[in-house]
């Protein structure tokens, strides 16, 4: 039982029926008590009343291809306005921003929505309402040159877009990243990635997920391949800086990891690797009149045609070979260290003249995610700076999975047989792979929720203190014995997390509500209150 007394409990589950990605992100309006939810399965938002979260129901589902998405990414909903992200006629196209009501209708002036940046990747709403922040990925088709060039057409620019939903219709400004175009080594030396073959940093960097501080002010979008951090002043639609990350040190006490998916063993130790944190989902949050960022340290490495010199257009080319393949320090290349380990070939520090091809060797180890999540100290001075850590998790997720569900230690499941996989199958790629995050504030407390994207599992901490964030619950509703494919395996493969406050909640209760990607499935859990505190006590 959690310290306080304190515990998430499955309330209901909202299930598409669409199996694999038919529950990636979603969104709630509070007056309506709807849930709206991305089904890349039926490139469609689903509209739920969820007013009785044990009795949920369709309302109607809006299919977006007619509008000329290619596929839904995202949405966001507050003050009886919803807006969907998706990507536009192909992904490196220009996308959409799609503005409409709680009954899925278009808003006036607005049927086509609102053009941004290529691939909306996520859209979050200020905590005033005023404004949509949709961080624009840019991810590029592949790295073939065009005339000795990498055109935009193969690789568009990553942006940021500021929705003003108060203007009527809502307007839109899209900012990228033109004003950093001569700041690639520092941003490198500041603990960031620019290494896409040919591409220019505005191309480069990837905006993957934005949170907004809670005075709505400012935004801070994850670069995820690119191991940063953007902070964006919303009032002038200006990036103000780039914040490097750096890199973890696992080979200290409590940085360890299981990198062997071979010795049939749970190994969490110490090893003289590097973590690129590159994380996915931030949050922001304030104690003590100090704001932090809170990333979800996922990991993820490029795969595209010509990444590694190559010039075919169709054969995809991944920067992260196992060490064994390419690693020159014999104390790791063993199976059982770090051999089988995923690591990139490009180099994370600044090399002029560095070729990296399919035969590129590396000394250093660099793996894919730091297996955690880190809290951040904020920054809105302009330049490019190393951001300041505030806290890491260390080894502390994979201990606590190794815990709890030793049998399926990095475990995940696959999407061909529908099963889970094997015992500590992803100990050699990213672990349990952190991806979501949420923070909200209950019972005069504030809390996180970390979503496991592989392990399937969420994780309460009461984070309160965000230099020292406490440990309450960890939750899995996945069902071992069943088949993702046959629709019948629980609740598997986290990807968006909401925390409800209690202001905000269809039961009037504090509550987190989960999608769950490979599943198709929303789950729907209540904090619960405290224990009472006995007399005397």
């Amino acid at each position: 039982m959690p310290v306080n007394g304190s515990e998430l409990r499955l309330l209901g589950r909202w299930t598409s029926d669409a199996g694999l990605a038919g529950a990636e992100i979603s969104a709630v309006d509070k007056e309506s008590k709807r849930l709206f939810v991305t089904n890349g399965a039926k490139n469609a938002i689903d509209i739920v009343d969820i007013s009785n979260p044990k009795k949920v129901k369709l309302v109607k589902s809006v299919d977006f291809t007619a509008l000329g998405s290619s596929g839904i990414q995202s949405v966001a909903a507050k003050n009886g306005i919803v807006v969907v992200a998706s990507a536009g006629a192909s992904k490196t196209a220009p996308g959409i921003l799609f503005i409409m009501d709680v009954n899925g209708k278009m808003v006036k002036g607005l049927p086509a929505g609102l053009t941004v940046g290529a691939l909306p990747d996520s859209v979050t709403i200020s905590k005033d309402g005023k404004y949509a922040v949709s961080a624009n990925e840019g991810e590029p088709k592949d790295y073939c040159l065009v005339n000795g060039a990498l055109p935009e057409t193969s690789d568009p620019k990553g942006s940021i877009s500021i929705v003003d939903l108060e203007a009527t219709p809502p307007t839109v400004k899209t900012v990228d990243f033109t004003s950093f175009a001569q700041r690639k080594n520092a941003i490198i030396y500041a603990g960031g990635r620019i290494f896409g073959p040919g591409a220019s940093v505005e191309q480069d960097l990837e905006p993957e997920y934005a949170a907004i501080s809670a005075d709505s002010t400012t935004a801070y979008v994850t670069l995820q391949e690119n191991n940063a951090i953007a902070t964006v002043d919303l009032a002038t639609a200006t990036i103000t800086n780039v914040l490097g990350l750096g890199y973890k040190n696992h080979n200290l006490y409590n940085t360890g990891l299981d990198l062997s998916d071979r010795d049939n063993a749970i190994n969490i130790v110490p090893r003289n690797v590097q973590g690129m944190y590159l994380p996915d989902a931030i949050a922001s949050v304030t104690a003590g009149g100090n704001n932090y960022m809170i990333t979800a340290n996922e990991g993820d490495a490029r795969e595209y045609p010509c990444l590694l010199g190559g010039t075919s257009t169709t054969a995809l080319e991944r920067e992260d070979p196992r060490y064994a393949d390419v690693g020159l320090d014999t104390n790791l290349t063993s199976s059982s260290i770090a051999g089988r380990a995923r690591v990139t070939v490009f180099p994370p520090a600044v090399v002029t003249g560095t070729i990296v091809g399919s035969t590129t060797k590396v000394t250093s180890a660099y793996t894919f995610g730091g297996r955690s999540f880190t809290v951040w100290k904020t920054n809105t001075i302009d330049g490019v700076f190393n951001a300041d850590i505030v806290y890491d998790s260390g080894d502390e997720l994979e201990r606590l999975v190794a815990a709890r569900r030793p049998l399926l230690f990095n475990a995940d499941w696959n999407t061909e047989t529908g099963l889970v996989g094997s015992f500590e199958s992803r100990s050699a790629a990213k672990g349990p792979e952190p991806e979501g995050v949420a923070v909200g504030t209950a019972y005069g407390r504030q809390w996180m929720v970390l979503a496991l994207e592989r392990d399937s599992g969420i994780m309460l901490y009461d984070v309160t203190n965000p230099v020292m964030p406490q440990f309450r619950q960890y939750l899995n509703t996945s069902l071992p014995g069943g088949n993702i494919l046959q629709k019948n395996a629980g609740d598997v493969s986290p990807e968006g997390v909401l925390f409800l406050e209690a202001a905000d909640s269809p039961t009037g209760k504090p509550m987190v509500i989960v999608s769950y990607e490979l599943s198709g499935t929303v789950a729907m859990f209540e904090l619960t209150a405290p224990a009472p505190t006995k007399a005397g006590k």
